[in-house]
């Protein structure tokens, strides 16, 4: 059998000569997941994509490890552009959110839909409401747009343009983009799987899908609530205001509470990082997997000085704890209230 000449470079194979016949439904979840492998892989560790559990205008947010910093991200997919390479949509003026940070990726995924065109529009969200023309389509005012991807023409987006290859300079241009991340002081060493941890994990989860249902009600539809597809540090939810357009984290831990009124609860030294704007939840569940009457709303300054491996008594409640106890049917409400209000 032949083998490969490993001196030689591995190109990309050649395309599949099959033809997809797509749903608009599957196209734009396609071209969206392209963009964010394009994104990720650019980014070099540096960054991670957070997907909205429920679609509020924003695709994708692009967020700086170890900090809050973020990008909000409306994509728009070309499936078809005209032989010169133009494309063009009408986007409805009340579908563009008037936020500063937010881009607008104007991206070309042609036949098999298996990856994007080399050249894709990344444009403010605010140059794109100034500049753009506005016009009717069906009775709605409407920024129509048109856009050339083949990189020879100069148009009104042409300053907008990038090549697949020059995401990494992008993300270096964007601000606070390049400030250092402080190195991590003790990596962490692996540890054993113990009986229980499975179950540990799955407890866990409710006390994350709990949260996430208590902030949709005290949110009312004016939060995004965004996770990452692969946990990489600190953050277990992000937060998007859409009023205030602020962004929030939130790390949540799950503990049961034990026979003897006793909670263990770790949080992960070496990823952690303080914000104003990042609190730690701690999540109490009963002997019946149910939320206990309270929580712990915790501030991540405030961690540092509480301890990070601490095992916490209920009756009475450890005395430097008591400050951070929250209602569980109001701790959503006031987590919002503390790093939302003006």
């Amino acid at each position: 059998m032949a083998l490969l000449d490993p001196i030689e470079g591995l190109e990309p194979p050649d395309r599949p000569d099959w033809r997809s016949a797509l749903s608009t439904a599957q196209f734009g979840p396609i071209a969206e997941d392209l963009l964010a492998v394009s994104l990720e892989a650019a980014a070099s560790g540096s960054g991670t994509i957070a997907r909205p559990i429920i679609d509020r205008g924003v695709d994708l947010y692009l967020r700086r490890l170890r900090s809050l910093l973020t990008i909000p991200i409306q994509v728009k997919a070309f499936q078809h552009v005209s032989p010169d390479g133009n494309g063009r949509f009408d986007l409805p003026v009340t579908e563009v959110p008037g936020d500063p940070s937010a881009i607008l990726a104007v991206v070309h995924v042609p036949m098999p839909y298996d990856q994007l065109y080399r050249r894709i529009f990344l444009i403010p969200v605010q140059l794109f409401r100034e500049r753009c023309p506005r016009g009717l389509f069906q009775d709605r005012e409407c920024y129509s747009f048109t856009g050339n991807f083949s990189g020879v023409v100069t148009d009104l987006w042409s300053d907008c343009l990038f090549d697949i290859d020059r995401l990494p300079h992008w993300l270096a241009s964007l601000a606070g983009w390049s400030v250092p991340i402080p190195p991590v002081p003790h990596p962490p060493r692996p540890a054993p799987l113990l009986q229980g941890d499975s179950l540990t994990t799955w407890r866990g989860d409710i006390g994350r899908l709990w949260m996430a249902t208590e902030l949709e009600r005290a949110g009312g539809g004016s939060i995004v609530i965004a996770e990452d597809r692969v946990r990489l540090d600190t953050v277990t939810f992000l937060l998007h205001d859409l009023a205030s357009r602020r962004m929030a984290g939130l790390h949540i831990r799950t503990g049961k509470v034990t026979p003897d009124r006793r909670i263990h609860f770790e949080v992960s030294r070496p990823p952690f990082f303080i914000d104003e704007r990042l609190y730690v939840l701690l999540a109490l569940l009963r002997p019946n997997d149910r939320p206990h009457d309270f929580c712990l709303l915790i501030p991540s300054d405030a961690l540092p000085g509480l301890g990070y491996s601490e095992t916490i008594t209920l009756d009475p409640l450890t005395k430097r704890f008591e400050p951070y106890r929250v209602p569980s049917d109001e701790v959503a409400q006031v987590f919002l209230k503390r790093v939302f209000a003006a």
